[in-house]
């Protein structure tokens, strides 16, 4: 009767568990999970966006990078000026598969700017820590 109970009592933990494992958990949206097959095709499309750019007669893009998820294709990387940004947006457009494109893509001197920015406030913020220290200093030997 024990041995009995026991090995019921190991089932049912067992067929629970099994219960467990086969919910569907539905926090993720189905919108979020690629089959196999669309993500074969986002690797094809990315080859052939990166095609496109590279063949293009005027500019071939180099700094540029190329990603796609269902169909959306993300451009970033760095151009020189915004004429080859927006051409590089229309290459990807025309390409046959693609649905959407994120033109992330920034100009090399807006590059420069915001390195040079946060370059000048990295030694701001140094000498204001080098003041600080000084006045720490200073208030304790005087004190």
């Amino acid at each position: 009767m024990k041995r009995n109970l026991v090995l019921f009592s190991i089932m049912a933990a067992t067929a629970v568990g099994f219960v467990g494992c086969a919910t569907d958990d539905r926090t993720d949206s189905e919108s979020h999970k690629r089959t196999a097959g669309r993500y074969l095709d986002d690797k094809v499309l990315v080859q052939k966006v990166k095609g496109a750019l590279d063949d293009s007669e005027i500019y071939k893009f180099p700094d540029v990078k190329v990603n796609t998820y269902e169909g959306t294709v993300q451009l970033t990387g760095f151009v020189d000026t915004q004429e080859q940004k927006a051409k590089a947006e229309e290459i990807a457009r025309n390409v046959r598969g693609v649905f959407n494109i994120q033109n992330q893509i920034t100009l090399k001197g807006d590059a420069e700017r915001v390195r040079d920015t946060t370059s000048r406030d990295e030694i701001n913020r140094n000498d204001n820590n080098r003041d600080v220290n000084r006045n720490s200093v200073t208030n304790r030997t005087t004190k």
